[in-house]
């Protein structure tokens, strides 16, 4: 649809349907969507400004996002109050929760260690009542594209998508190149990951460009991918987050004190956790190395290969972590991929899969 288009019909839509009756003219700015293919305008007239969401074509996730938010409001944690819905048209009126986050607060910050703490803070106790609280009562059917987090999954998602997109696509690497024993490897990991504990409802993108911040405000967004799964997934998403590149020790501070609000939140095993640590934030950052090179090359989208540096520094860091010590094949790839990727590995393809 031309943009023209797209903002005068999703305006009137909300006109349609804004608190308290026609605000008269209302100003539209696009908000851009990051990695989604949702489309987004925040809304200013009649005095408040509102946030309206475009989705058509995906029942499914819309009803996931529509019943997620309900259930994680009625938790107490900070999403945005949905106003008015049309789920057959895939269209929803919302609070604005702000402009800003957790990302560009990181940045402004200019590295100074005690402030970027200061700012995570906040972040750590909702992610631990959302660990300790939001399985309860959740209703499974919400989660569109499957339950729960499994090996399987992470198999197929997070440590075949880094292997299919990353490796053999913008590295260029040949299957006869692999180095023998990888694909076992992948699903070794994918198999610890997978069956890590304690468990609990993940977010899935947990990260600081997903977790709004403005005059000392939180919100999040991006949950409607939500499911049960490892707890240690979305403080592996957090901390790291190629977006904003903490110090690594910077990130076993944030660690430590995350199992120190979880713990406080109720019933909680750190010594599990801990275990798990490495292998769950070794497939969350396959995942995310899949995702940068899938939106570079194939949604034209140039910007996340930035990111793919950073986030195979700290998949290599990860690798070193001794109870990952079994995967050579593994490791020596990452350690390569660096020199594989040259400058027209994310050339965009024109594939708008």
């Amino acid at each position: 649809m031309p943009e023209a288009n797209y903002i005068d019909g999703l305006r009137d839509w909300a006109r349609q349907h804004w608190p308290g009756g026609d605000p008269g003219p209302l100003a539209a700015e696009v908000i851009a969507a990051d990695g989604s293919v949702r489309r987004f305008l925040r809304l200013t007239g009649g005095g408040r400004s509102l946030v309206a969401m475009a989705n058509p074509g995906n029942p499914p996730e819309n009803r996931a996002w529509q019943g997620l938010a309900g259930h994680l409001a009625g938790l107490g944690l900070p999403v945005a109050r949905v106003l008015a819905a049309d789920l057959a048209a895939g269209r929803f009126l919302m609070e604005d929760l702000g402009r800003g986050s957790l990302m560009a607060a990181v940045q402004a910050s200019q590295g100074d260690p005690e402030a970027v703490a200061g700012l995570y803070e906040p972040v750590l106790a909702l992610l631990a009542r959302l660990q300790a609280r939001g399985a309860d009562g959740l209703d499974l059917a919400l989660c569109y594209d499957g339950p729960e987090l499994t090996p399987e999954f992470l198999l197929d998602q997070e440590a075949g998508y880094f292997l299919r997109e990353l490796v053999l696509g913008a590295a260029g690497i040949e299957p006869a190149e692999l180095p023998p024993g990888l694909e076992e490897e992948l699903g070794a990991v994918s198999e610890l990951a997978g069956r890590a504990g304690p468990r609990g409802l993940v977010h899935r993108d947990f990260q600081s460009r997903n977790i709004v911040y403005e005059a000392g405000r939180y919100g999040l967004v991006d949950f409607q991918g939500a499911r049960l799964g490892p707890a240690q997934y979305d403080l592996a998403s957090l901390l790291q987050d190629p977006y904003v590149q903490l110090d690594w020790g910077l990130r076993q501070r944030l660690l430590g004190r995350y199992l120190e609000l979880r713990g406080g939140e109720g019933p909680f095993d750190a010594r599990a956790f801990r275990a798990g640590w490495a292998a769950v934030g070794a497939s969350r950052l396959m995942q995310a190395l899949g995702a940068f090179s899938f939106l570079t090359r194939r949604r034209n989208r140039p910007h996340f290969a930035a990111s793919v540096p950073l986030a195979l520094a700290s998949l290599e860091r990860l690798l070193d972590d001794p109870s990952l010590a079994g995967f050579p094949a593994l490791a020596g790839l990452v350690r390569t991929l660096p020199a594989r990727l040259g400058p027209h590995s994310f050339d965009f393809l024109g594939e708008l899969l």
